[in-house]
């Protein structure tokens, strides 16, 4: 097994069919065909199921593509580390991050990075750790930050607090709620939660639960900080956010917080990685500058409280 034999494999499926899959890697058809077909002779496996429809990963070609992507991240990571030895930068440093992340900690972060390594991209995956944890432990993500239910533990992942959270309720500017000071008011009010912990409804649920109170309607799930936004900022919803979030309302102008007085905590802000993939040079570095990113972040919430 070669390394292009990989690259075929995942080409095929990330492009979503074999003409697809081999127009991108520049190849004929009949030899991507050729090597996947070689490669299940030395496998000893299936890895797709041929139709007239096309062609469908079979269970053992799911397993398979999930390592192959695994291994061509690690060898990526081998190649930008032997370029940085050799006095040259370049590559990829895939983060993931929530929405608290981005707002609080993120902009002041990439400059910085850039003056030092302005050949290598950031690319950012926004989600929660439910939602990108099976790729952190297939080593594509290099580094996360983000919320961590509590009780997570993983002894194959780092994980190390960067902040306590706290959380605030957000409706359309003008919302008929708007006034309200306690959660008793917003009992009959419908919501819209995001898949911040494996049981979305829990960050909608547990705010009332806190308090004593029945739980709220929940009428829809949005799946990231955009979807969020533009459903509470267009409809009656409202939603639990992070703290965070005054910047996003500031800056749009087109929702508004409500003020009551029982909100709980939000689950803290953790960074996290693989424990046993060692970071590049410039991933280390970037690292670095989030954990003094969170740390002046901590620095300004006691500075104004």
């Amino acid at each position: 097994m070669k390394l292009h034999h990989l690259r075929n494999v995942v080409a095929v499926v990330e492009r979503g069919s074999l003409r697809a899959g081999a127009k991108h890697l520049g190849l004929a058809q009949p030899a991507v065909s050729r090597s996947i077909k070689e490669l299940e002779q030395e496998l000893g496996v299936i890895l797709f199921e041929r139709n007239k429809f096309g062609m469908t990963l079979t269970r053992a070609g799911e397993v398979f593509v999930r390592r192959a992507k695994a291994i061509q991240a690690e060898f990526a990571r081998t190649l930008a580390e032997m370029e940085h030895l050799r006095g040259e930068d370049r590559g990829v440093i895939t983060v993931g991050c929530s929405s608290a992340t981005l707002i609080a900690m993120v902009p002041t972060i990439v400059n910085r990075f850039h003056v030092k390594y302005p050949n290598i991209r950031i690319k950012l995956l926004e989600g929660s750790l439910p939602m990108l944890e099976t790729q952190i432990r297939d080593g594509l993500i290099d580094l996360y930050y983000g919320p961590v239910a509590p009780g997570f533990v993983d002894p194959a992942m780092t994980i190390e607090t960067l902040f306590e959270n706290e959380r605030m309720i957000v409706g359309r500017r003008g919302h008929p709620l708007r006034h309200a000071t306690s959660l008793e008011e917003l009992v009959g009010a419908s919501w819209v939660t995001t898949p911040m912990a494996i049981d979305s409804d829990n960050e909608v649920n547990s705010v009332f639960a806190a308090a004593g109170l029945p739980a709220p309607r929940i009428v829809m799930q949005a799946s990231s900080a955009m979807n969020l936004a533009v459903i509470v900022a267009t409809s009656e919803l409202l939603a639990p956010v992070p703290q965070q979030w005054t910047e996003v309302i500031r800056a749009t102008g087109l929702m508004e917080r409500i003020a009551v007085r029982e909100v709980s905590k939000a689950p803290k802000i953790c960074a996290l990685r693989r424990a046993n993939i060692p970071l590049t040079p410039a991933a280390e570095f970037l690292n670095d500058l989030a954990m003094r990113a969170a740390a002046t972040y901590v620095h300004r919430l006691r500075g104004s409280a």
